[in-house]
């Protein structure tokens, strides 16, 4: 039996430093180089014990370093997952995407995905207080903060209110905003009148967006905009990657 004190196909063996810790710093140096970001998650233990050529001990010692470290977390029975930074996403009054992640010093970006007038359901007529029978405007956007997906959103805006929105969405993410589009239509500014904020378990074409797996759960916000004479301008729902972002709730305080 080879032992593991003599083993060196491992990247980066050093001798005189213990084989777990040689093996937790591989792991960290290839976590924080994304070597894992497609799945969120470490190989199998076999697998890893497989590839350094040690025992499922010696690995064990090395990922709960990692997870001392605050680099993963483990799950009895599912695995282990990286452990992603967490970007603060501030709900207030004044909810602005853009400034939520430049104050972080993140790139804000936006996909356009869907973009069309469609009848009002009886919960969003509801919400913007239009007639049961009106039209409205639904946008669907995959919200990225570094070319990252965090966020899938999906906006209704009264089609009455509103006509020629869906034309002018072409130039988001070339320098102009919602907030930008919305004072062509005379809306100077608005606030956020309600967030709802729930958990739910996403879809596979919502965890393909997000780039997440299935079994992990999406912070939900069902929210209301208003313009400040509190007319309804939008209704919103909004799903995010559970573990990298943790909503911030301060409803008296801008953002």
């Amino acid at each position: 039996m080879t032992s593991e004190r003599t083993i060196h196909s491992t990247p980066g063996r050093r001798s005189g430093v213990s084989v777990w810790k040689q093996i937790a710093d591989t792991l960290g140096n290839e976590i924080r180089n994304r070597a894992f970001n497609a799945t969120g998650r470490l190989p199998s233990e076999s697998e890893l014990s497989a590839r350094f050529g040690v025992n499922r001990h010696t690995l064990r010692q090395a990922v709960a370093a990692l997870q001392v470290d605050g680099l993963v977390r483990i799950e009895p029975g599912r695995g282990t997952f990286v452990q992603h930074e967490l970007l603060d996403y501030v709900l207030s009054r004044r909810t602005r995407f853009s400034e939520n992640l430049q104050r972080q010093g993140l790139l804000p970006s936006k996909q356009l995905l869907t973009a069309r007038e469609v009848p009002a359901s009886e919960r969003v007529a509801h919400e913007l207080q239009i007639d049961r029978s009106a039209n409205v405007l639904m946008v669907e956007l995959l919200d990225e903060a570094n070319q990252q997906p965090i966020a899938l959103a999906t906006a209704y805006y009264p089609a009455a209110r509103f006509s020629g929105l869906l034309d002018m969405l072409g130039n988001l993410g070339n320098g102009t905003g919602t907030t930008d589009i919305l004072r062509h239509f005379g809306i100077e500014d608005y606030v956020r009148a309600e967030n709802r904020i729930t958990t739910q378990m996403p879809s596979e074409e919502t965890a393909r967006l997000l780039k997440q797996p299935t079994t992990r759960p999406v912070l939900c916000v069902e929210s209301l905009d208003v313009d400040m004479t509190g007319r309804p301008i939008k209704y919103g729902e909004t799903v995010f990657c559970g573990d990298r972002v943790q909503l911030v709730v301060n409803p008296g305080v801008p953002a």
